[in-house]
């Protein structure tokens, strides 16, 4: 019986490296977090940054050095499965499927919220968000559905519009001086507190989220041992600068002696766009519309592949294994991915609007996104030590691992630490239940297919060149 496969080699390192970049959606991130972080460590926001920047840095080490042997369109399953064995595989995909797609429900909602916002301000047209959204996640999918080099070059030209419109609104603030001359002080860590640094780290290590997008393109990438990992330090250096520079400009836009305006500011980034572009300020609303459209085209494209390849190899249902016969795209993980995304989005926002939706799926979503991360952590120095043992590098595949595994302590307790407010008191709870649903599926998985012991984590990006 033949293997199901994607279509092999069709994105150059260029493609998945931007796709990557894509995927983080530097504008909708700076857009909806500069407002907290402004809240929480004042004008030290691009030192804030820096931080989160190293950090991710050594969870892109993990990625990097698994792809280097072991390349997959399973990404985080495959190297959990070919580490620890199939039964931590099955219940790693069902745990990081179901937390991509609780994810990017969020960005889903906050897709018909930012349009139906824009369409009122601006065209006195009013259309619900709800509707909005339906019909902007059908297009997203029909794209999707059309081939990953379709799809992300759009997710491309997305990206490059957004990140022109950061650096054009940054040099317009630095051009001018800002609102009080030009300052070093933004990268001076004494401009905020331990505590307040400790509470923002979360949501700007949220920020960077699909940076690991590379890994899951691996199967439709050129030379996948080399273009993936370059890929991968790539996009998180790059998208490291961005956010450094935008939120360095943004800083003294407002100025740093008045960074409680920014705080106090429900869309500090259009406020700025109205101060230093003049009519220019349109480009703002269309960079954050791109954004969030590149976000979830990029996930889109990366996260179904996981899907895909968990059902190839029956850690979930087969069906999801299925590719198109013409596109040779994963249609059933995509249909359902992003069908069931949108359902949870629309099932919320028939109680809450679109920005709280964005707010309380993303931060859900990224719970299990932190365990995954982890267990990838703990798994790189297991799998060289008993794979590829004379490979071992001290360095790279046991100090840096460990570093990243002690850095996601922090912002995974601020997640599911005890006594939040309602509906985040919730949430521990929520993943709890997603983590033992995942082990009951475990269970029942192996016993109806005990082969799946023998064939989890098998199937590599180029194992059709052996």
């Amino acid at each position: 019986m033949s293997q199901v496969t994607l279509k092999h080699g069709v994105l150059s390192f260029t493609d998945v490296m931007v796709s990557g970049l894509a995927n983080i959606g530097p504008a909708m991130s700076l857009f909806f977090g500069a407002a907290f972080l402004a809240e929480t460590v004042g004008k030290s926001i691009p030192f804030e940054v820096i931080l989160a920047g190293i950090a991710i840095l050594t969870l892109g080490n993990t990625m990097a050095q698994f792809s280097k042997s072991i390349p997959s369109a399973g990404s985080f399953v495959t190297f959990i499965s070919r580490t620890f064995g199939a039964g931590l595989g099955t219940a790693s995909a069902f745990v990081i499927v179901v937390g991509y797609i609780i994810a990017i429900s969020g960005v889903i909602a906050v897709l018909g919220g930012w349009v139906s916002a824009i369409l009122s301000r601006d065209l006195g047209v009013h259309v619900p968000w709800l509707v909005v959204m339906i019909l902007g996640s059908a297009g997203i999918t029909w794209l999707l559905l059309r081939g990953v080099k379709v799809s992300s070059f759009w997710a491309i030209v997305f990206f490059f519009f957004e990140a022109g419109v950061l650096l054009l609104l940054a040099g317009a603030i630095l051009i001018k001086g800002g609102a009080e001359g030009i300052s070093g002080m933004p990268f001076n860590p004494s401009g905020a507190s331990m505590e307040a640094l400790a509470t923002a780290f979360p949501l700007v290590v949220f920020m960077f989220v699909g940076w690991e997008n590379s890994g899951a393109l691996a199967e439709e990438t050129a030379n996948p041992r080399r273009n993936v990992p370059r890929a991968i330090f790539s996009t998180i250096f790059i998208v490291a600068a961005l956010f450094i520079v935008s939120s360095y400009a943004a800083v003294l836009g407002f100025g740093t002696g008045h960074i409680d305006l920014m705080a106090k500011d429900e869309a500090p980034f259009d406020t700025l766009g109205r101060q230093y572009l003049g009519p220019l300020r349109v480009l703002v609303d269309l960079a954050g519309l791109t954004s969030i459209v590149a976000t979830i085209v990029a996930a889109g494209n990366s996260q179904t592949r996981i899907l895909f390849h968990a059902g190839r190899e029956q850690l979930l249902p087969a069906v999801f294994g299925r590719v198109h016969g013409k596109n040779q795209t994963p249609h059933v993980a995509i249909y359902t991915y992003m069908g069931v995304a949108t359902g949870l989005a629309l099932l919320l926002g028939l109680e809450f609007d679109a920005n709280t939706c964005y707010g309380y799926l993303t931060t859900l979503g990224t719970i299990p996104l932190i365990l995954m991360y982890a267990l990838s952590n703990l798994a790189l120095p297991w799998y060289y030590l008993k794979v590829h043992r004379e490979q071992f590098g001290f360095i790279r595949h046991l100090v840096i691992p460990v570093i990243g595994l002690i850095i996601l302590v922090w912002p995974f307790w601020q997640l599911v630490q005890p006594n939040q407010e309602w509906p985040l008191n919730l949430f521990p709870w929520i993943t709890g239940g997603i983590v033992v649903a995942g082990i009951f599926w475990t269970r029942y998985r192996l016993k109806k297919h005990p082969q799946i012991a023998e064939k989890a984590g098998s199937i590599l990006a180029d194992s059709h060149d052996s």
